[in-house]
């Protein structure tokens, strides 16, 4: 059976795939969540990476959000990597950053509200994540994701992208049709761009394996098959 290697987005951990997760398993797949650092792109892509060179192909590398970034450099030549799964995420081209990817389409109203500490950190206000983040998740269920948000470096949105994995592998895309964190005309670009087989998902917010984790498995499994 193909393993599955799930990487998270910024302001997230590896607990945002556990109602997809049994899914994947119950299909008989070996399924890996990796806990980024989030202090940097290149510290997410290294562990990423080293997670991936210690799995046996085929494996399917799946990323949400940010974890898009991190996925289009982990899988970089990397042949056992049978195909790639983005899901509500960005996906630079060589030179590109989510930054610039991203200029075209404008800002978001959810963009003003990010705060940064100290650290170089961003995170979103706990009162203000589930109304952007996850707006069709049930209210206590986002307050708890809002509570265990992981601080993200605000120099991520700058990392320039070197030779892309998607113009490697054979790719999917999830689109979160009500996405208030990436412009969903972005995800569509993105999508259409590396020709990835793609299903949008009609009033899923950011966390679209949250709030529909059924249809984020079934692309998944697709991939896998």
């Amino acid at each position: 059976m193909t393993t599955i290697l799930l990487v998270h987005g910024a302001i997230a951990d590896g607990s945002s795939w556990a109602k997809v997760i049994p899914m994947l398993q119950a299909a008989g797949h070996e399924t890996v969540a990796v806990q980024q650092p989030l202090t940097s792109i290149p510290d997410d892509v290294a562990k990423v990476r080293s997670v991936l060179d210690e799995l046996d192909g085929p494996v399917v590398v799946v990323g949400h959000s940010f974890g898009g970034v991190v996925i289009t450099q982990a899988a970089h030549d990397a042949p056992q990597v049978s195909a790639l799964v983005y899901v509500a995420a960005f996906a630079p081209d060589e030179g590109e950053s989510a930054a610039t990817l991203g200029e075209p389409f404008g800002q978001l109203p959810s963009a003003s509200h990010f705060e940064v500490d100290k650290q170089g950190r961003f995170t979103l206000p706990q009162e203000l994540f589930p109304q952007y983040f996850c707006p069709d998740v049930a209210p206590e269920e986002a307050r708890v994701l809002a509570a265990v948000q992981g601080p993200s470096d605000v120099a991520r949105f700058g990392f320039v992208s070197g030779p892309p994995a998607w113009r490697e592998h054979p790719c999917h895309y999830i689109v979160a049709e009500d996405d208030r964190i990436i412009p969903p005309d972005l995800e569509r670009f993105v999508a259409e761009r590396m020709a990835a087989t793609t299903v949008s998902v009609p009033g899923a917010g950011h966390l679209v394996m949250v709030s529909r984790p059924r249809a984020v498995a079934e692309v998944i499994l697709a991939a896998a098959g």
